[in-house]
């Protein structure tokens, strides 16, 4: 065993995971919205313009909704040929179809040069995200779900890192194209036309069958949803009827619209598709879709190799290594002793009992630490990281939550 290495730990045993944004903008429902044209307006406003300036005009809407920008601010950032800004109105115009197709030639070049320097900024900012064999699996499935315009079936269990992928995948094929939704807890159609609506900025004080009209007219066959945690549709109400309302109005979005859906859920998902109570109901869903992409329950050693050269280890070595740590204990006198783990082992086990986005939680944590003690990150700080948390609570034996 490797001679421990010496590490005061902090004196309260909380310890708190550093949160990695998925990009900038003003979270949804922490202020009033700004932005003034509904997402269908938008959508049956451009329908019939040519690729270039459909995709422009939509991503622009998207962008100044996802900022949480009133109009007159996101026509200031877009520059007409003499350098000067285009007003509000001009905005306005053309996202609503009040400008002549022929006339839009010169406001559609400044939406693609703001595109270029948001995209390339965008690009420059972290995003926690850590390529893997299965975050590639996934992106190409997406990829072959929206060129296909088919829906398509994402199944593996928690914290595998199917979110972390959808995300990225809804960041780097951004404003226009891709619409990233979590399903409501219970999955009830109100609940999901409502929230759908909230992101699509339609004013949910309409009746759901009017949300549910507006809706299905945001897309088309050049959008993609990717809708996350759809097991939620039919795990808390599996012999109740109304999750089966959500999913198959995501169906009739597709059928009518022509707009490719993948959707995200657990094993759970998988079997009340294939052998619910309602199994013979969904059976169109399935009829509609690719194969399913079954994931693995835990990444495989190549990828959590990924994992540990992206914060600067090498692979977790097979040997017991040890760290000298303090605390407080339960009587609030400090103490201090040293641990000792089996690197390997102690990945194996946290991945086995907690999941993926607990151990990247932890990799992050002894980073943390590393830069504060402003040395190099070693798996010695990785014990020291995982014993705070098992001391939390966090991580541990079986009755840790």
């Amino acid at each position: 065993m490797k001679s421990p290495d010496s590490i005061e730990a902090p004196a309260s045993a909380d310890t708190a995971a550093s949160v990695l944004p998925y990009g900038g903008g003003t979270p949804r429902g922490q202020q009033a919205r700004r932005f003034a044209i509904a997402g269908d307006v938008v959508a049956v406003a451009t329908a019939d313009l040519p690729d270039e300036d459909r995709g422009a005009l939509r991503w622009v809407a998207e962008f100044g909704r996802a900022k949480n920008l009133p109009l007159e601010e996101v026509a200031a950032m877009l520059k007409k040929p003499d350098g000067t800004s285009y007003s509000r109105d001009s905005l306005y115009q053309a996202l609503t179809g009040r400008r002549d197709p022929g006339q839009l030639s010169n406001i559609v070049a400044a939406v693609i040069k703001l595109r270029a320097v948001e995209e390339e900024r965008a690009g420059q900012v972290e995003t926690g995200f850590i390529e893997t064999a299965v975050s590639r699996r996934i992106f190409a499935y997406n990829r072959r779900a929206f060129l296909r315009r088919r829906i398509g079936f994402v199944i593996g269990e928690s914290q595998v890192g199917k979110t972390t992928a959808e995300k990225e995948y809804a960041r780097v094929y951004n404003h226009g194209e891709t619409t990233y939704f979590r399903m409501p807890t219970g999955g009830s159609l109100d609940a999901c036309v409502r929230e759908l609506a909230t992101i699509k900025e339609i004013p949910i004080g309409n009746r759901v069958e009017d949300l549910r009209r507006r809706l299905i007219n945001c897309f088309d066959e050049r959008n993609l949803i990717l809708v996350d945690e759809a097991h939620e549709a039919l795990s808390e109400h599996y012999s109740a009827k109304r999750g089966i309302r959500t999913l198959n109005f995501f169906r009739e979005i597709h059928d009518r619209r022509g707009t490719p859906i993948v959707f995200y859920g657990t094993n759970v998902f998988r079997d009340a598709l294939l052998r619910g109570p309602h199994a013979k109901n969904l059976r169109q869903l399935l009829l509609r879709g690719l194969a399913p992409l079954q994931l693995a329950d835990r990444p495989g050693k190549k990828d959590l190799e990924v994992f540990a050269r992206a914060f600067g280890l090498g692979p977790a070595p097979d040997e017991e290594m040890g760290v000298r740590v303090a605390y407080l204990d339960d009587d609030n006198v400090e103490k201090k002793e040293t641990i000792t783990a089996n690197v390997s082992e102690l990945q194996d086990r946290i991945i086995k009992e907690h999941g993926l986005g607990r151990w990247k939680t932890i990799l992050e944590d002894a980073h943390d630490t590393a830069r504060e003690k402003r040395r190099a990150l070693t798996w010695s700080l990785v014990i020291h990281a995982c014993h705070a948390f098992e001391r939390s609570g966090l991580v541990g034996g079986e009755d840790a939550s």
